[in-house]
């Protein structure tokens, strides 16, 4: 037999009503096939579960003939939809999520669509406040973060004016926060190979044996322009 069904587009939120091809499964549901196994494995294939009340029929879901054979599961698919409308309205009141078909169902059924709707409206909002203190904790956890990292560069920046030996990564972090510009090659020299680094230039590196020493003119250079940059900035 065909009939009209809703059901679900394939984007999973507008609801259609095309009619199917459907056949008997448990009293008042019936089977429609959605798909079949692309290795022709029968109990694979994939059936949309219709449930009918009065002469309204809806999708409730697509489930695998393997499923469907399950032991009492005609019996409690019947149940199912048997009980949909008091399970519905029930799920409303205890603020579960609504689904669209339901609604539509209820407006095919000529049923008041107010709990419904209110319910959906109510879980939107409850969604949309979720996502705001997400958003608002992820921006707390970010700025922690930010204030934590920054911290730290103070303290590497105080520990580097006092002489003491920081990394080449630590030294570009630095010298970047403080708009102190360095050359690109002498950028990837810090990067590649000084391990530490002190005010007095003195560079401590890890000696690759086969490969001649790195030119560390530039980092010595960037030292001592760097400093002269922040007495500068800071007579001003």
């Amino acid at each position: 037999m065909k009939a009209k069904v809703f059901k679900y587009r394939s984007d999973g939120n507008t609801v259609v009503a095309p009619y199917m091809e459907l056949e008997p499964y448990a009293e008042n549901v019936y089977l429609s096939l959605s798909r079949k196994n692309e290795y022709g494995n029968e109990d694979d294939d994939c059936f949309h579960v219709v449930c009918r009340i009065e002469n309204v029929y809806f999708s409730s879901g697509q489930y695998s003939r393997r499923f469907l054979n399950g032991e009492n599961r005609r019996d409690e698919t019947a149940a199912y939809c048997r009980n949909w409308i008091a399970d519905t309205l029930q799920g409303a009141e205890r603020g579960a999520f609504v689904r669209l078909i339901s609604v539509r169902v209820f407006e095919a059924l000529g049923l008041d669509t107010t709990p419904l709707v209110q319910a959906r409206e109510a879980y939107k909002r409850r969604q949309e406040q979720k996502r705001r203190e997400q958003e608002e904790k992820e921006a707390e956890e970010r700025r922690a973060r930010e204030e934590q990292y920054q911290r730290l560069l103070d303290e590497q920046k105080q520990k580097f004016l006092d002489g003491e030996r920081i990394t080449g990564g630590m030294f570009l972090e630095i010298t970047g926060r403080d708009g102190f510009d360095i050359h690109i090659r002498t950028k990837g020299t810090f990067n590649r190979h000084v391990r530490g680094i002190d005010r007095n230039g003195t560079v401590s590196y890890r000696k690759i044996k086969g490969l001649r020493t790195p030119d560390f003119t530039g980092c010595h250079k960037a030292v001592g322009d760097y400093l002269a940059f922040i007495t500068t900035r800071k007579g001003k």
